[in-house]
């Protein structure tokens, strides 16, 4: 997979609406079903949130000549820039949500359960 990095959801969302036209999706032919290609995920800051499209990104190694290919089936969608900046990680500074299934515990002000009288 590979990431196209957008600086906001509207930036994201604009971009895979454009390729959805450019596929003649449903949509854009009948009025029904939905208008974008591509999905995108949203930067878990609160402030000035990126966005980004994950794109399909194969890579694989010639047994015989040992030389590395790589395809990306939506290549014809996308421009010579997007995919020349086409980026196999997020950037390290990139925000993740949290973890929904992980309970954070607060340690700071805990108080302890007063012991039961007998």
């Amino acid at each position: 997979m590979a990431y196209l990095i957008f600086e906001s959801k509207e930036e994201a969302q604009a971009r895979s609406e454009q390729a959805a036209q450019q596929k003649n999706t449903s949509y854009w032919s009948t009025g029904s079903g939905t208008r974008f290609w591509w999905g995108w995920s949203i930067e878990g800051s609160e402030e000035d949130p990126r966005a980004f499209i994950e794109i399909q990104k194969n890579t694989w190694t010639d047994e015989v000549t040992e030389e590395e290919n790589t395809s990306i089936p939506d290549e014809a969608l996308l421009t010579e820039e997007e995919i020349a900046s086409l980026s196999d990680t997020l950037p390290d500074d990139w925000v993740f949500p949290p973890d929904p299934t992980i309970e954070i515990e607060d340690t700071d002000d805990e108080e302890e359960d007063p012991p039961l009288d007998d």
